[in-house]
């Protein structure tokens, strides 16, 4: 009976140890159950939000790379529409170009047509006899020309005189042809500068007295430099000599008394074209700056400008009382007409430029003298 007992009891706690073995089996079978549900839900939210960073990284970089190639088409297609419209306007530049190029050549062949006819009826209807015979003899001359009688000739023939004689007829005669020269041909008067010959008709300016001939020589000897002023490429190497500045202002001086005197019309002429020639130098800034530095320089215009100030106003007074007693032994008391003054063209030019603005050289010693403290901005 007590080993029956002693087996229940054995199987009793068999089955109690087996029944708590399965229930431990059991639960722990929910619980890793449970654990991998929670563990596939948490990776299952990690994956899903991963996935969301992802794309919103992705769709980042998809709207900055779609931005960048949204500004290159924009700048391309605005490049391409410049480039469209700078070829349009080239083109239409071009054709109004050609056009008037057209347009020109057509003119200017109908010109030289109607041109060609108004010569052929002008030569039909005035050519008479004399007409002919002077242009048979102008022909005559030409074909008889001799190769001294050009302009470049008698420059060199001229110059060499110039450098190498003494005697004033000489002297004069090939002044003569050199005023003459540069007066009418550019490219004598950059012969005539190559040649250094500005130097010398310094030299001979100031070497040169008051006597009459020493006059006349300084007179031609102005005048050619005068000429050689008045061309853009020759003018620096007329300013450019040595004391030219100063030589030209002790003619003013020596000169100033005679400025407008009728008795000594030659030395009023030295006086304007010297002062003319100062005029054609300072007319360029830079050159009038330098000869504002130059010492004294400002102080002799200023003292030349009042003596011939004062002078004309002496002269215009005596003219005024020499006009009244006229009037009052004539019995004529009409009012004399105010002189205006004539506005100054835009600028000076060469002889051989044959423009209606070109300005006209200075006669007036007054106006000359004027203009030249004017162009210095000096007050008086």
């Amino acid at each position: 009976v007590k080993e029956m007992i002693c087996a229940a009891r054995r199987h009793r706690f068999t089955a109690a140890v087996y029944h708590h073995l399965c229930a431990v089996r059991i639960q722990r079978a929910v619980r890793a159950h449970w654990a991998l549900k929670s563990a596939k839900k948490k990776i299952s939210s990690v994956l899903y939000i991963q996935q969301c960073f992802r794309a919103k990284l992705q769709r980042k970089k998809y709207l900055k790379d779609r931005e960048a190639i949204i500004k290159t088409q924009r700048a391309v297609r605005t490049w391409l529409h410049r480039r469209n419209q700078a070829a349009g306007t080239i083109q239409c530049a071009v054709r109004k170009l050609l056009l008037r190029r057209r347009k020109e050549k057509l003119q200017r062949g109908i010109i030289k047509a109607q041109a060609l006819w108004r010569g052929h009826c002008s030569r039909k209807h005035h050519d008479t006899s004399s007409v002919i015979s002077m242009r048979r003899r102008l022909r005559e001359v030409n074909r008889k020309v001799k190769e001294e009688d050009k302009l470049c000739n008698k420059t060199t023939t001229a110059l060499s005189y110039l450098l190498g004689l003494q005697n004033y007829a000489y002297i004069l005669a090939a002044l003569k042809h050199l005023e003459t020269a540069t007066r009418l041909s550019p490219e004598c008067c950059e012969r005539l500068v190559e040649s250094g010959a500005t130097h010398t008709i310094f030299t001979l300016i100031r070497s040169c007295n008051r006597s009459v001939p020493s006059m006349e020589i300084i007179t031609l000897s102005i005048q050619v430099l005068l000429n050689l002023s008045k061309h853009n490429r020759t003018i620096d190497a007329v300013y450019d000599v040595d004391n030219s500045v100063e030589t030209l202002l002790d003619l003013l001086q020596i000169y100033r008394e005679k400025a407008g005197d009728k008795v000594a019309e030659k030395g009023g002429n030295i006086f304007t074209k010297a002062c003319f020639l100062l005029v054609l130098f300072v007319q360029d800034e830079r050159r009038a700056m330098e000869v504002r530095k130059l010492p004294k320089v400002s102080d002799r215009i200023r003292s030349i400008y009042r003596l011939g100030l004062r002078k004309y106003k002496m002269d215009a007074e005596r003219n005024k009382v020499k006009q009244k007693m006229n009037t009052s032994l004539n019995g004529s008391f009409l009012l004399q007409a105010t002189p205006r003054k004539s506005k100054p063209v835009a600028r000076f030019a060469p002889d051989w430029v044959l423009r209606r603005d070109k300005m006209k050289d200075i006669v007036d010693p007054l106006c000359a003298i004027q203009m030249l403290v004017n162009a210095l901005a000096l007050v008086p």
